[in-house]
């Protein structure tokens, strides 16, 4: 029997985008650092968890698991390891071999959802950054009496990418839907789907059962983004704070918007707080001669130089008369003494060595990838 009111999920982190590169060349998307200790992945989980969802079915591209396990571990921080409540991770390039095979390929997701006796599942991704509130989304999926929800955001077209989707409305608000690069008539603002739906459970698996009968294969959130327009959908306008990572500038600036109070608050600390892998760390350490301005910096920092405008994260060492700028330090890097960098995203255990500068641009900031040792100035105009 399904629980009238229980929420079961199928979160998808096998989005890939060669607009991220090199930040995504031995990470997915979903984790992603944000704001110096959150993953991208964190939104998502936290909505969840925030919304009571105890049985999550995830995907994650072939070699790309170590780093999701790593940053959820049993998953204690989104209320996932007790004995009802727990997730499962499958390899999305699996389904496509079974599908090779000749054999069913959509019957893990299907005999999730029967098993999880959940009367709703919500559909979801780890590709924008927002901050949902999934039981408001059920209250008003329940009353519309439709199998689908779509939630999306108003925003001008620039914000999306062609392969995102577009909702639009009639005279009578009935809503349709297209991807970005089939519109012809590109309107100021557009409502931009969060490739997050709540959906009859019973209704997602008749469609999976038509999907797998019709030949047809993605991600579940894909494909039902695929053939949306055949379906009379509600939907649900989420108006806080969401960014939508396609690229290194978007990511970039998706950051540095934290730096501004209203937006930080809004987003991680609200109604709704995100919940993130806890690091028990000493505090950051700030010598008399240090000089912070306008910087959110984690734990375990060691600062004796200048920082403004930035992110540092865990662990990471400023030198004495070193300069950091609007600029983005990951995990365990060092910028040593004498050395400037500004506009740049550094990941984690870099070296900038001594008198090096590191110097992107708003519109094109720098990236130096991981474990890299900078001897030599890098300029990115």
């Amino acid at each position: 029997m399904k629980t009238e009111n229980k929420i079961c999920a199928i979160l998808s982190n096998v989005t890939r985008n060669e607009e991220l590169s090199p930040l995504t060349d031995q990470r997915p998307i979903a984790t992603l650092p944000f704001e110096c200790k959150y993953r991208l992945i964190d939104f998502p989980l936290s909505s969840l968890a925030n919304a009571q969802v105890s049985s999550i079915f995830m995907t994650a591209n072939q070699g790309e698991t170590q780093s999701i396990f790593d940053h959820m571990g049993a998953g204690s921080e989104w209320g996932l390891d007790s004995f009802k409540n727990r997730y499962f991770v499958y390899i999305q390039q699996d389904f496509q071999r079974l599908k090779e095979q000749g054999q069913p390929y959509f019957n893990q997701q299907i005999n999730f959802l029967r098993k999880a006796k959940a009367a709703y599942t919500v559909l979801l991704d780890s590709k924008f950054i927002c901050n949902v509130d999934l039981a408001a989304v059920l209250k008003i999926h329940k009353a519309s009496e439709k199998p689908i929800t779509a939630v999306y955001k108003k925003v001008s077209p620039d914000v999306a990418e062609d392969s995102d989707t577009i909702i639009r409305f009639d005279k009578d608000n009935k809503a349709s839907s297209s991807f970005l690069s089939q519109l012809t008539d590109v309107q100021e603002k557009e409502a931009l789907s969060l490739n997050m739906f709540i959906v009859d459970t019973e209704w997602l698996i008749a469609f999976l059962q038509r999907m797998q009968e019709e030949g047809e294969y993605a991600s579940s959130s894909r494909l039902l983004r695929k053939y949306l327009v055949e379906f009379d959908i509600n939907t649900y306008e989420y108006t806080g704070c969401m960014s939508n990572i396609k690229s290194i500038k978007s990511y970039y600036d998706a950051n540095m918007l934290m730096l501004e109070p209203s937006n930080f608050t809004a987003l991680l600390y609200g109604n709704h707080p995100v919940r993130t892998k806890m690091n028990n760390e000493v505090p950051t350490y700030f010598s008399r001669e240090s000089n912070v301005t306008n910087s959110q910096l984690s734990s375990g920092c060691v600062i004796e130089g200048k920082v403004s405008d930035s992110l540092i994260s865990r662990r990471s060492k400023i030198e004495k008369n070193a300069s950091v700028e609007k600029a983005m330090i990951f995990t365990d890097s060092e910028i040593r003494s004498g050395a400037k960098v500004a506009y740049a995203i550094v990941d984690k255990h870099v070296i900038i060595e001594s008198g090096v500068k590191v110097e992107g641009t708003s519109e094109h900031p720098v990236v130096i990838p991981k474990y890299t040792v900078v001897r030599e100035d890098v300029i990115q105009k």
